[in-house]
């Protein structure tokens, strides 16, 4: 039996479905799915609007220095 961990991935902020391969920026999870996605989007696509809105989630850190 697999652990929960590894059946589980990481939650991705625009699909917000779990999987197991993407990249983190500002601390936040976004699958390889959705990356290609967003980086062949045209303004004039119709989940364009919601790339956006799922990308203003992404939450600045404040820098410690």
């Amino acid at each position: 039996m697999e652990s929960s961990k590894e059946q589980a991935g990481e939650l991705c902020l625009v699909c917000e479905e779990r999987k197991q391969t993407g990249i983190h920026i500002l601390h936040q999870y976004i699958c390889m799915d959705c990356e290609e996605k967003i980086v062949s989007a045209e303004t004039n696509d119709e989940y364009y609007k919601h790339y956006l809105n799922q990308l203003r989630k992404l939450k600045l850190v404040k820098s410690s220095v």
